[in-house]
């Protein structure tokens, strides 16, 4: 009687035994994922950093008027306008808030104006005009600006040397006035991070004690 063949013992045990990925190597591949996804993401951010960084916006006075003024008895009012260029530098809009025109006189503050919260686009410029009436300061003729000395020969000066040295004499001394813009804002970047950038611009202004005008300005 023929007996049915069984199958070698060793080919029972591989047949029923299932082969499974070691530990380690699964744990391994999650590492290298989790490394590369975060090189990833650091890459990403520090492109969108440098693309749509956050910068200060850029202001530049272009004119400065004193349309009335005022000095007697050694007290001075004025009219102060000013006109001034905001840029915008940033690709996201740029909100404006907080913002003022301080004018100083001898280290202290005379005047003041706060200028309206608004919204500059992207890369655009808008000009800002502001115009107030500073109160009446006391104006002392000691601190302002005197013209310079000149200095001749011990043989004479010459006629042309004479008359600017007479005119310089005759000429009042200038009034020195301090002009400061700031600009508080914040850009919102991709609609989600927002940041809060400030920009200032300082001007001194030299004004005829006589009439008023502005006879120049530096910032």
């Amino acid at each position: 009687m023929a007996r049915s063949l069984e199958p070698p013992p060793y080919y029972a045990a591989s047949r029923y035994t299932s082969s499974r990925p070691s530990s380690s190597s699964a744990v391994g591949s999650c590492v290298v994922a989790a490394l590369f996804l975060l090189l990833a993401a650091g890459g990403a951010a520090t492109a969108l950093f440098i693309l749509f960084r956050p910068r200060a916006p850029a202001i530049a006075v272009t004119a400065v008027q004193l349309p009335s003024f005022s000095l007697v008895n050694g007290t001075a009012t004025f009219t102060f306008q000013q006109l001034a260029s905001v840029r915008n530098p940033n690709r996201a809009p740029l909100a404006h808030y907080d913002s003022s025109l301080r004018v100083g006189y001898a280290g202290g503050e005379v005047g003041s104006m706060y200028i309206p919260a608004g919204q500059i686009e992207g890369g655009r410029t808008q000009y800002m005009a502001t115009s107030f009436t500073v109160p009446a300061f006391p104006f002392s003729s000691a601190s302002a600006a005197q013209p310079d000395t000149i200095t001749v020969a011990a043989s004479g000066p010459s006629p042309a040397l004479a008359a600017l040295a007479r005119q310089q004499a005759l000429s009042p001394p200038l009034i020195e006035v301090d002009s400061l813009l700031r600009m508080k804002g914040k850009v919102t970047v991709l609609g989600v991070l927002t940041h809060h950038v400030e920009a200032a611009k300082l001007c001194r202004i030299g004004v005829s004690p006589a009439d008023g005008r502005v006879l120049g300005f530096r910032c």
